[in-house]
This record gives structure tokens, C-alpha cells and sequence, in this order.
């Protein structure tokens, strides 16, 4: 293909697409985890649909619902929700050479999509951050594409808790959502020590009750391969 077709809006447009697609499978079960827990817990498919698109964040949105099913108060949420989100600090900082010299909308609303499928697929495209408007065309299309689907996906959890059974291959939709996202990015040695950080963390901090194990791994996988990109560069 020609480099000038190559760049064309609609060819870069389609490769987002693309991209979501391969992470798409992934999504799916824990996004509509998302619903069933909304429903299960009392606080309706409403509240699942509507956290979905506002705190776009599952692990966040699984700890908030299961906080508030216990009577936690809203101090204690948002520590929660905040906490858990600590990661996107790494991700955000990781990111920031794509948000410079973008326009002022993009920097003030684009950040909302910075979440785990977001990273990993502009995080294996170096070459976006050759040109900003390139991009700003792919973080929006990625990020849009990802927003429609997470909720979609959690409304359609929401209409199948009734049927579906109380323990189901629902338990494991987390793991395979993260291993979705970082199984194309083990190519790369940042990757692949980001990869053994987290599953020496999250297997030595099994025990710990809410998942907390797992989020532990994440946070230090990032961490990890934050580092030693920055070592490599």
C-alpha cells in the first residue's frame, strides 16, 4: 500500500477498529459481570449502565457495587474507587508525549478513555506519536468504540441476570479481560516484565479477599514495565 494511503483518515479510522475488535473478546465477559453484579446487588441495572459510561473502570465499578451493597459509606467508596484507579497515574504518564500540543477539548476530554484496553492498543502503536492528528483520530475512535461497547455490554449483563446462574464462567471474566490485553504486548521485553511482576504479585497476594490479590498484580506489573521501558529508552 502507498504511505500516503496508508495514513488516510478512514484506513486509520478502520485500523482502531481493527484494534478494539482483538480486545473486544476479552471485554465482554467482565463488562457484562458488570451488569449482573448492578442487578444482583441491589443497586439496578440503571446504576450498572449509568457507572459503565461515567466511571468507565471495571474493577473500580465491581468495587463500588460490592461496597455499597455492604452498607460502605461514600467516604469510603471514593477511597476505594480511587485507590483501585491508582494505576492510571502509570498509564497517563505513559501516555502523555500523544496528549502534547494536542488541542485543549482533546486534553480536557479525551483522558476519560484512559483505561487498561486503551493503553495496551495505543501502547503497541509507537508510530501515532509521530503525528498528532493521527493520534487524536485513533485515541477517539478506540476510545468511543470502547465506551459503546462496555456499556452495551453491561446493559446486556443487566437483562441476563435473571437467567443466569449464581456462579458461572462469569468468576474469571477479570483475568481474562487482562489477558486479552497482554497477550499481544508480550513481544516486547517491557511487556513481558511487566507479565512476571504481576503474576509473582497477584499469586503471593491470592489470599487476599475482593481481588485485591489480583489488582495488587496489575498495579505492580505497570509499574514494572514502566520501569524498565524507561531503562531500555
Amino acid at each position: 500500500m502507498d504511505i500516503t494511503l496508508r495514513h488516510t483518515p478512514a484506513v486509520e479510522v478502520r485500523v482502531a477498529l481493527r484494534d478494539l475488535a482483538s480486545v473486544a473478546v476479552g471485554l465482554a465477559p467482565f463488562a457484562v459481570l458488570i451488569g449482573v453484579t448492578a442487578v444482583r446487588t441491589g443497586a439496578g441495572a440503571g446504576a450498572g449502565v449509568l457507572s459503565s459510561a461515567t466511571v468507565f473502570g471495571g474493577s473500580a465499578q465491581l468495587t463500588a457495587l460490592a461496597m455499597i451493597s455492604d452498607g460502605a459509606s461514600p467516604l469510603a467508596v471514593i477511597a476505594a474507587v480511587t485507590l483501585v484507579n491508582a494505576r492510571f497515574l502509570l498509564y497517563a504518564a505513559a501516555l502523555e508525549p500523544g496528549f502534547r500540543g494536542q488541542p485543549s477539548w482533546f486534553r480536557w476530554l479525551a483522558p476519560h478513555f484512559v483505561v487498561d484496553p486503551s493503553y495496551a492498543m495505543v501502547t503497541r502503536r509507537p508510530d501515532l506519536l509521530e503525528d498528532p492528528s493521527r493520534f487524536r483520530r485513533y485515541w477517539l475512535t478506540a476510545g468511543l468504540g470502547l465506551a459503546v461497547t462496555w456499556v452495551a455490554l453491561t446493559a446486556a449483563g443487566a437483562l441476563l441476570a435473571p437467567v443466569l446462574p449464581a456462579s458461572s464462567a462469569l468468576d474469571v471474566a477479570a483475568p481474562a479481560m487482562f489477558l486479552a490485553v497482554l497477550v499481544p504486548q508480550l513481544r516486547a521485553r517491557p511487556a513481558r516484565a511487566g507479565a512476571a511482576v504481576a503474576a509473582v504479585v497477584a499469586a503471593t497476594a491470592s489470599p487476599l479477599p475482593d481481588g485485591l490479590g489480583l489488582l495488587g498484580g496489575i498495579a505492580a506489573g505497570v509499574a514494572a514495565a514502566t520501569l524498565s521501558d524507561r531503562s531500555a529508552s
